[in-house]
């Protein structure tokens, strides 16, 4: 991963930032999400309910597979993130099971996380990084720092 940031998740006037928020700083996009981690507070995707939900999270370590449009949804649906785990990859195949058991992401477009209610980081691959201002979006709309 090139550039990662972490910013807040609550915005110092009694709001929290929420997943629909950070993707609204991301480009429209063709890419493969995958939420590996989810625990939160909302409506489901297909109409399941938090366990059901957690258990096709969990159920392989390829995770829960999503488009970009589905993604937006989910987020919309989820009032509050208490952990999140989600990455970017160009295509379904490029989700790597094996390198996600040992927490290595380097291969993903982006991996977004929601860490313990209190905060979330983006991680841009090199390629996005390079090719984009989003680090720099990221940081002007939300403060926080890069690492």
């Amino acid at each position: 991963m090139s550039g990662i940031v972490k910013f807040r998740m609550h915005d110092g006037h009694g709001g929290i930032v929420g997943l629909a928020d950070v993707l609204a700083v991301i480009p429209e996009n063709d890419w493969v999400w995958s939420i590996l981690d989810f625990d939160g507070v909302g409506r489901f995707p297909d109409g399941l309910d938090y366990h059901d939900f957690r258990d096709k999270v969990l159920a392989t370590r390829e995770g829960y597979v999503m488009s970009w449009p589905q993604l937006q949804g989910f987020a919309a649906g989820i009032r509050q993130f208490f952990d999140l785990l989600a990455v970017a990859v160009k295509e379904r195949d490029d989700l790597a099971p094996d390198r996600f058991a040992v927490d290595d992401f380097g291969g993903c477009l982006m991996t977004l996380a929601a860490i313990d209610s209190g905060s979330w980081e983006v991680a841009l691959g090199g390629d996005i990084d390079a090719g984009s201002r989003l680090t720099e979006e990221l940081r002007a709309r939300f403060g926080g720092e890069l690492r």
